[in-house]
């Protein structure tokens, strides 16, 4: 129990701790609403369903144990995140424009597109790319494992439990994220506030994507 319990906290730590997941999940919900942020978000929990698949089988072991193929994943994902980051910008500044024109004209202030099925599909696709090109996920699957024991069990079984129970609350956290930003659509409508996010989420993407890129 004791293992487990701390095993619960480290992962919650990790978990909540803003990263390129909680900020590409902002970015698409502020270009496209609240379906696209469920998207973004499934997405994001198929990569840690096979990341943690893969750290099960121990194939994470031979991504860390490769200096090339880590690095060349680690600037794969930082330049993925980068793009994510200026299309959040590029957002960010077409409302910025939209709301001076509007604000000119008198007209009607311009209300989030509802996100299509191909905008679904797109906000999917990126945050199952984003999660995956993230490398110090693998690593984490990798490193923070072998720290937990649970008596009784074979260390593939063990290492299923852990994972499973580290998907189970990651995907627990994106809930909560989604319910809040559906008790507060009424304010995602509004271009100021999803100015503001976009441009928040734009400027942490490209800062995460830098960070990553020259981090060992």
């Amino acid at each position: 129990m004791s293992e487990l319990t701390g095993f619960i906290a480290v992962s919650l730590v990790i978990i909540v701790v803003p990263g390129p997941d909680l900020a590409l999940l902002l970015a698409n919900t502020a270009r496209s609403g609240r379906r696209a942020g469920i998207a973004t978000a499934a997405g994001i929990m198929l990569g840690n369903a096979l990341l943690a698949a893969a750290a099960v089988a121990g194939l994470t072991a031979l991504l860390t144990a490769s200096e090339l193929g880590y690095a060349a994943l680690r600037v794969a994902g930082a330049g993925y995140l980068a793009y994510l980051g200026i299309q959040a910008l590029a957002d960010f500044f077409r409302l910025r424009r939209s709301g001076a024109a509007d604000a000119r004209s008198h007209g009607p202030v311009p209300s989030s597109p509802p996100a299509t099925a191909r905008g679904a599909r797109i906000a999917f696709r990126q945050g199952l790319i984003s999660n995956l090109l993230n490398p110090k996920v693998a690593a984490f699957y990798l490193s923070l494992f072998p720290q937990f024991t649970l008596p009784g069990l074979t260390p593939t079984a063990e290492h299923t439990v852990l994972a499973g129970l580290f998907w189970l609350l990651a995907l627990l956290w994106y809930v909560l994220v989604l319910l809040l930003l559906t008790r507060i659509e009424a304010l995602l409508h509004r271009p100021g506030f999803r100015q503001g996010l976009a441009g928040v989420s734009g400027v942490g993407l490209i800062g995460l994507g830098a960070a990553l890129a020259l981090r060992d």
